[in-house]
């Protein structure tokens, strides 16, 4: 929680920046401050550009599906600030797996609610992965139109009040580091400023937000454990490229991870694209009714059912582990290659690639040379892909590798 708070607090206040000018740098922050000083409406959309696999991992099957499946996500949706009011509204709708999961947040002083319509897509997509969640209908319309409110402490566990203070002054930390930035790093070409936020960059701004959570004991629950720890596991490189166009005030952002080959990861880089229009939508922002929000505890009421049957299974499966390492080690081999023939029966002609994200996977292959592939290394490719693929799949597949 402390990691995604620090990671929500820099990008923030790296879009909420002040200042005035016309430098390329200057009319960069006085797009940013106008954001914040007057009421503004912005379409928003994310998508996944491109994801390269590591050398060791961009034949295996398993890895393409996986890369096929993180390039179909698409977020969309808009973000309203009324400053008078001192309220937001963000909505959003993520496309993920073959279903829409729509994300709303609102926000008004120090309030803040999350709308719990999330929970039907989240619900669907768990079942295709054979989780437990609940997906009844009765428990699923309880969350329908719901709202939980954030800034409660029962939800998040924090001073709301020390919360808002630090931001504060975390938002003056990061206007007087990009401040002090040299001109040379900000660029206009035509209408576009163009600037570039690096690793370096986001390290610097990390150190001084957990130096201020150390500067008063107010904040110490915002102190991140295991600073230097989190530091070593960011990616080997991080960049952000900040396109503004001055003339409309679209702004795209290019974020791009690259990681290291030691992290023992499948993916070697991934780049993100992220787009802000302004649009004329601006409405009223509407808060949750009384009667719309619910705390903690009634989410905890309205799950009960389900989380004593998990707890059963838990303490079943502990029960099983028991026994199992009982057993003689020839029965524990019998067991389990039975046990392995049987997941293998379930699983073959299960999986039902959908038709686009197959015809991203064919795109992918067909761009790789095989050529160079023997027969046997063809028919060992063939023998991976042949359980997530239907019959039909398979044949297009083994045409690709053939003709290679």
């Amino acid at each position: 929680m402390k990691k995604i708070k620090l990671a929500l607090l820099i990008i923030l206040s790296v879009i909420i920046l002040a200042g005035c000018g016309k430098s390329a740098k200057e009319e960069f922050f006085d797009y940013t401050k106008k954001n914040v000083t007057e009421n503004s409406s912005n379409d928003i959309s994310m998508t996944v550009k491109d994801i390269k696999l590591t050398a060791d991992m961009k034949d295996s099957p398993e890895a393409n599906v996986m890369v096929t499946q993180l390039k179909d996500i698409k977020v969309t949706g808009s973000m309203q600030h009324d400053v008078s009011e001192k309220a937001t509204n963000t909505k959003l709708n993520i496309e993920a797996l073959g279903q829409k999961i729509p994300l709303e947040f609102i926000s008004k002083n120090d309030d803040m609610y999350f709308s719990l319509d999330i929970f039907r897509g989240i619900s669907k997509i768990a079942s295709q992965f054979n989780s437990e969640l609940p997906s009844d209908e009765k428990t699923l319309s309880a969350f329908d139109g719901k709202y939980l409110k954030l800034s409660d402490a029962d939800t998040l566990e924090i001073d709301s009040k020390s919360a808002t203070n630090l931001t504060k002054k975390f938002q003056k930390e990061v206007s007087n580091y990009f401040t002090s930035l040299d001109e040379e790093r900000f660029t206009k070409e035509n209408d576009v400023v163009t600037f570039k936020l690096t690793k370096k960059d986001v390290v610097v701004l990390a150190e001084k937000f957990n130096t201020l959570s150390k500067s008063k004991k107010e904040y110490k629950e915002f102190v991140i454990p295991d600073f230097d720890e989190m530091i070593k596991n960011l990616p080997k490189a991080l960049d952000a490229k900040f396109n503004l166009n001055t003339k409309t005030n679209d702004l795209a952002v290019a974020l791009t991870s690259t990681f290291d080959k030691k992290d023992e990861g499948f993916i070697d880089s991934i780049e993100v694209l992220y787009n802000y229009k302004p649009n004329d939508k601006q409405v009223a922002i509407k808060l949750p009714a009384k009667k719309e929000i619910v705390n903690v505890k009634e989410i905890e009421a309205i799950l009960a059912p389900y989380l004593s049957d998990e707890l059963d299974e838990e303490l079943d499966e502990e029960l099983d582990e028991e026994l199992d390492e009982e057993l003689d080690e020839e029965l524990d081999e019998e067991l389990d290659e039975e046990l392995d023939e049987e997941l293998d029966e379930e699983l073959d002609g299960d999986f039902n690639m959908a038709d686009d994200e197959f015809k991203e996977l064919v795109k992918e292959l067909e761009k790789e040379d095989f050529s160079s592939f023997s027969a046997a290394e063809s028919d060992e490719l063939l023998e991976e892909y042949e359980p997530l693929l239907t019959e039909k799949q398979y044949k297009t597949i083994e045409k690709i590798f053939k003709n290679k």
